[in-house]
């Protein structure tokens, strides 16, 4: 699981609760959490505090080349637990999540443009109203869940998505569908039409 943090800190009761409700699993090793603070080290401070254990169990991520190394030695190995990315460098912190969503199964995020990215997702409640179209977005695409509005909804999805093998499956599915069709290649289009 991707747990991608964003900007002013107002989800740090989510991701508290989100990260308080896996702690038996990251313990046991049966489910692995990347949550990537970025470069928000009050939000970190912030969940450590709220989640007792769990400072304890992270293992930390603070060097880009470090990150990067982890990044690539997952793409064949396994990784379980928790593990905490926080980096002073903002250029390190944002990218972080393109090399940690190439290695996780379910992306765990507010409705941002992260909404659009080739991976399962579950949904957390927005922030900004505006945020709402990426969830309704890729739950029309099939890619992801509604939107959850609230913690109970959010650990109960969550549940389903770490328990059940149909959703994570059915979104896999429409993954490699909607990519064959081009729907993720945004970007390529853009640089097509800016170059004819």
């Amino acid at each position: 699981l991707l747990l991608a943090v964003g900007g002013a800190g107002a989800q740090l009761p989510l991701i508290a609760a989100v990260v308080r409700h896996l702690m038996p699993r990251l313990r046991d090793g049966s489910a692995a959490l990347l949550l990537n603070f970025g470069d928000h080290r009050n939000i970190h401070d912030g969940v450590m505090r709220r989640v007792p254990g769990a400072a304890e169990i992270a293992a930390r991520h603070t060097d880009w080349a470090e990150t990067a190394r982890f990044a690539d030695a997952a793409e064949t190995g396994t990784v379980s637990g928790l593990h905490v990315f926080l980096h002073e460098d903002i250029y390190a912190a944002v990218y972080a999540t393109n090399l940690l969503i190439r290695v996780s199964d379910v992306l765990l995020t507010k409705p941002s443009e992260l909404a659009y990215y080739p991976v399962p997702k579950l949904f957390l409640e927005r922030v900004g109203g505006h945020e709402a179209w990426g969830a309704i977005r890729g739950a029309e695409l099939g890619d992801g869940t509604q939107e959850c509005g609230s913690v109970p909804l959010t650990l109960q999805t969550l549940d389903l998505m770490l328990r059940e093998e149909d959703l994570l499956s059915q979104y896999c599915d429409h993954i490699m569908r909607l990519g064959a069709a081009g729907v993720y290649n945004g970007a390529y289009r853009a640089v097509e039409l800016a170059m004819d």
